[in-house]
């Protein structure tokens, strides 16, 4: 079974998304996954070796905008960002980019991917589980593309036990051509 890296670039704030430590700077990882497995993309400026195809965009349910790029063949989501804005067990709030690449859509114009748990281990011995899910549908005339898109991220002490965690919801979203 062929293998890939994806790096995962974990922008993380002042505060570690469960609001303990002060955790500060860009954390990049390698992660292996099977061929099938994950095309999450942690990291909001890789870009898509797709070739240029039709552009969507629109809003989320929590008012962020949602960009999706597809194939001219229209068989492949090429690339879907936005931003979530994610609510943690500890009151703190975070405002984080998420991004797919290399959805496959099928013959009922459907698309969906989940990842994770993906374990990033913390320089202070803490490790934090990231998570998530994206699905949608194209409309019949292709010119709109809905769905929704869910993040998560957990945060575990040095003996594994949970400290916090974060999570978006379920977040609705529909972009146009």
């Amino acid at each position: 079974m062929r293998r890939y890296e994806i790096w995962h670039r974990i922008t993380r704030p002042a505060f570690r998304f469960a609001g303990l430590g002060a955790v500060a700077g860009i954390a990049a990882i390698a992660v292996p996954v099977a061929a099938t497995a994950s095309s999450h993309v942690a990291d909001p400026y890789a870009h898509s070796s797709g070739a240029a195809g039709v552009f969507y965009g629109g809003l989320t349910s929590q008012g962020w905008a949602v960009v999706i790029q597809v194939t001219k063949n229209g068989r492949q989501v090429t690339s879907a960002a936005t931003g979530l804005h994610m609510t943690c067990s500890t009151g703190v709030t975070a405002n984080v980019p998420d991004r797919y690449a290399r959805l496959r859509v099928n013959k009922r114009r459907k698309f969906s991917l989940s990842f994770g748990p993906d374990t990033v281990r913390n320089d202070d011995g803490t490790t934090t589980d990231f998570e998530g899910r994206i699905s949608g549908a194209f409309n019949r005339a292709r010119s709109k593309v809905s769905g929704r898109w869910r993040l998560q991220a957990t945060d575990h002490d040095g003996t594994g036990a949970v400290i916090g965690t974060c999570d978006s919801g379920i977040v609705r979203w529909s972009a146009r051509q």
